[in-house]
């Protein structure tokens, strides 16, 4: 890359068909209404957009970054240098149906609730709890969201992914996804793109589906704060101790405690930095009341951490996912 040019000039040179977005603001994409603006922002309609540019900035050492629906990323105040690059491909094809199965690939642009809408319509079931999960399908898989005890990546048969170190589309077991409470490889190899995945699902009534799709939307507007910008859950569930055990007997047969119950109890509710809210509804949520900054979403977790260690000895561990 010639020095003489800035990084607008550079990809507009050698990208010349492409709609690049200067200077863009990325609190327009996030769920919490905050963050500074990308250096440069482009929504990739195909695969072989995604793949031509994250071959060019690896080659230039363009620095880039991988938005998906933004549903649960805290974005730097001062914003993103490089490429923040969103997938736009959302394309769903119904691979097999038995009386037992169905099996669905399903592209990372293409919005979670979507993809349970789909596979209910057609008996697919499993996914029901995920038809509140916000943002795209690529950022549901990379964090293995879940809804209680459901992990997304349970239902996961092989994830195909670009892997930009080698230049290639790879496919991607269930096996070698290393799924996990909140974890897969996805976050460890950063050089690892979500393309897309093939969900395996189990056949069931739609209408009985339809009735748990209801039941888990109801669940989630009755307990969270879903009238204010937030970034969903803030903090995982910790794993359940002896100590916790004895101190909340209604736990004790759970293997992880709520983050959110812990943080209520050590008395943090609706507590705030700046316009950076502990939820008054569900304390796992944290809420932007107006101008809410990242740098007050720092302060509030460390806050927040520091109280409940010092009530409880627990190490409260983020779920949500820092751009810088």
């Amino acid at each position: 890359m010639k020095k003489t040019m800035n990084l607008a000039q550079t990809l507009k040179q050698n990208f010349p068909s492409l709609d690049f977005l200067f200077n863009y603001p990325l609190s327009s994409k996030s769920y919490f209404k905050i963050g500074g603006n990308a250096e440069v922002f482009y929504s990739a309609q195909t695969r072989q957009e995604a793949i031509d540019l994250l071959v060019f900035c690896k080659k230039e050492n363009i620095p880039f970054y991988i938005l998906g629906g933004a549903s649960n990323v805290i974005i730097a105040d001062e914003g993103l240098k490089g490429l923040v690059l969103s997938l736009d491909f959302k394309e769903l094809e119904f691979i097999s149906e038995t009386d037992q199965e169905l099996v669905i690939r399903a592209d990372a642009g293409m919005k979670t609730a979507y993809l349970v809408a789909q596979a209910a319509a057609k008996g697919g079931g499993g996914l029901e709890g995920f038809i509140g999960v916000p943002g795209s399908l690529g950022g549901a898989i990379y964090n293995n969201a879940h809804y209680l005890e459901n992990l997304i990546g349970n239902h996961i048969r092989e994830v195909e992914v670009f892997d930009v170190k080698k230049g290639e589309i790879v496919i991607f077991s269930h096996e070698n996804c290393k799924f996990a409470y909140e974890k897969s490889i996805f976050q460890i190899n950063k050089d690892l793109l979500i393309f897309s995945a093939v969900f395996a699902l189990k056949k069931d009534d739609p209408d009985k589906i339809k009735v748990i799709i209801k039941a888990s939307m109801e669940r989630r507007e009755s307990r969270q704060p879903l009238n204010l910008p937030s970034c969903g859950c803030v903090f995982q569930n910790p794993k359940n101790t002896e100590a916790l055990k004895k101190l909340f007997p209604k736990f004790k047969e759970a293997e992880f405690i709520p983050s959110g119950f812990l943080i209520e109890q050590a008395g943090l509710k609706g507590i705030r930095e700046g316009d950076i809210q502990v939820s008054e509804k569900h304390s796992a949520f944290f809420v932007n009341l107006g101008h809410g900054k990242a740098s007050d979403v720092k302060k509030l977790v460390a806050k927040v951490k520091a109280v409940v260690l010092e009530k409880f000895n627990v190490i409260l561990k983020e779920e949500v996912f820092y751009l810088t």
